[in-house]
């Protein structure tokens, strides 16, 4: 019986792979960078943070993501409001299940330019490289099969390409709205012999878009709502509502010391429960945790998230 639960969940993720190859994130509401290269320099501060994502805890060869990440704007030691500027950063993630690791290293620039002395609407691009690797040893298919397949039988492979993403964001202390593609380019992983379609990176759509809502002079609530699109996957939608208490006596302010819980839905997938504070007006630390809501449940335990952010103003 176990045999036949591992490879029900081997055909599970293979199905997900060709659908969706973009890591899974549950906590980009805080880093929305991570989403869209139009981002960087948004809150013109120099700003890092690194992630880690244990997803579908209890199968063997789950996705396991690692991220590191920094942006900021040039120049602002001279920027006042109202004023056009240049966003900066760099990206840099390795993802692995099953036999597949990806691992990135992406670089970007965006412009801001301001719509009004508070809204802003800003362009941006990732450029860098990917590297796709298999391991043809971890899988394993019935008895003499390795061989006649067409993918194992070539066996281990590694393939380097380049890659581009580009995204638009408009964006104030009151709302925000974007739209990004990734994997523009639609490169080719790797060619197999007698298969007429090779293996590609698919162009992945985000829309995102929330409002920041005062309902209290310490208390923040932000709704919001993702939007996922992949060739040949269903639509995904990712709803969420996030509320922030800051600590302070004063008019509230992003380097405020705070706590933040919130709750997301994302569709055919999980519940997803989040916190997270900010200390010292410059350090985060936030962990979510995700219920699945999928069959996948039967076989696993949920997924882990948790990030670490460094602010210099």
């Amino acid at each position: 019986m176990k045999n036949y639960i591992l490879i029900f969940c081997f055909l599970l993720m293979g199905s997900a792979a060709v659908a969706q190859q973009k890591a899974l994130y549950s906590q980009y509401m805080t880093n929305y960078y991570l989403l869209n290269p139009a981002v960087a320099g948004m809150e013109k501060d120099i700003t890092f943070k690194a992630g880690y994502r244990n997803q579908w805890v209890g199968f063997k060869g789950a996705p396991k993501t690692f991220y590191v990440s920094g942006e900021t704007a040039l120049f602002k030691e001279n920027l006042t409001e109202g004023q056009a500027y240049h966003g900066v950063g760099g990206y840099a993630y390795t993802d692995q299940a099953g036999p597949t690791t990806r691992t990135g290293l992406l670089l970007s620039y965006a412009y801001h330019v301001p719509l009004s002395e508070s809204i802003y609407l800003s362009s941006g691009v990732f450029a860098g490289m990917q590297q796709y690797r298999f391991d043809a040893s971890k899988v394993y298919l019935a008895e003499g099969s390795n061989e006649r397949d067409p993918v194992t039988s070539g066996g281990n492979f590694n393939s380097f390409m380049p890659d581009l993403s580009v995204g638009t964001y408009i964006h104030s202390d009151k709302f925000f709205a974007g739209v990004s593609l990734f994997q523009v380019l639609g490169n080719k992983i790797h060619a197999v012999d007698d298969v007429e379609d090779p293996s590609r990176l698919y162009r992945h759509l985000f829309v995102s878009g929330g409002y920041n809502l005062d309902v209290h002079s310490n208390i923040v609530v932000t709704p919001s709502v993702l939007l996922k699109y992949v060739n040949a996957a269903p639509l995904q939608a990712d709803l969420n509502v996030k509320g922030a208490y800051h600590f302070t006596d004063g008019a509230k302010s992003k380097y405020d010391n705070m706590v933040w819980a919130g709750v997301s839905y994302r569709t055919n997938d999980a519940v997803v429960g989040l916190l997270g504070m900010q200390f010292k007006e410059q350090y985060q630390l936030s962990y979510s945790y995700d219920i699945t809501t999928s069959p996948i449940n039967d076989y696993s335990s949920g997924s882990h998230e948790i990030v670490l952010g460094f602010r210099l103003q």
